[in-house]
């Protein structure tokens, strides 16, 4: 894994940290919470191809400004966090507008990219704030394909030491 390591923190570690934990806006690698897929064939798609994130700007679609935070405190309610439980029940009718991506349920869609709402990692930041400036701008992220940088042969031990991150007891 020595060459993983070093490929890793040569073409990785700048943006998810020499630890693989991320920071706002860049996934954490080693806790198992993949938006497009974790496993090995899918993180050597990622590596070579990059990605492109975007949630596109839903306010129009979930009403007026008070409809907005209201939807932020139903999310906030999925995954558990503090919130204003009247404003959270006053969302939930329109978190339709939300469900195309995110599901009914909020547990995302790796096909898509959309993240689960219903766990406590938050990618861009936490809270109401947060919440409605994603839902009023949107937001788009990307992680650049390494396929002119790197040899298939180096993006194969990558994708196996980064999958190997989440997954150290599937190793033992």
């Amino acid at each position: 894994m020595a060459i993983g390591e070093r490929l890793f923190m040569n073409n990785c570690a700048q943006c998810h940290g020499s630890d693989a934990r991320g920071s706002k806006s860049f996934p954490n690698l080693s806790d198992g919470d993949w938006l497009h897929g974790g496993t090995p064939d899918k993180i050597k798609e990622t590596i070579t191809n990059g990605r492109i994130g975007v949630m596109p700007p839903m306010a129009a679609a979930v009403g007026s400004a008070e409809d907005v935070r209201n939807v932020a405190h139903y999310v906030l309610s999925l995954s558990g966090s503090p919130h204003d439980a009247v404003k959270a029940s006053q969302g939930k009718s329109k978190f339709v507008a939300c469900a195309a991506c995110h599901g009914m349920d909020g547990k995302g869609n790796q096909a898509l990219g959309a993240p689960n709402l219903t766990d406590d990692i938050w990618l861009h930041g936490w809270g109401e704030s947060v919440i409605v400036d994603m839902v009023n701008h949107g937001k788009m992220n990307e992680m650049p394909a390494q396929k002119d940088k790197l040899t298939e042969a180096q993006i194969a031990v990558l994708a196996s030491y980064v999958w190997g991150l989440s997954n150290a007891s599937a190793q033992k």
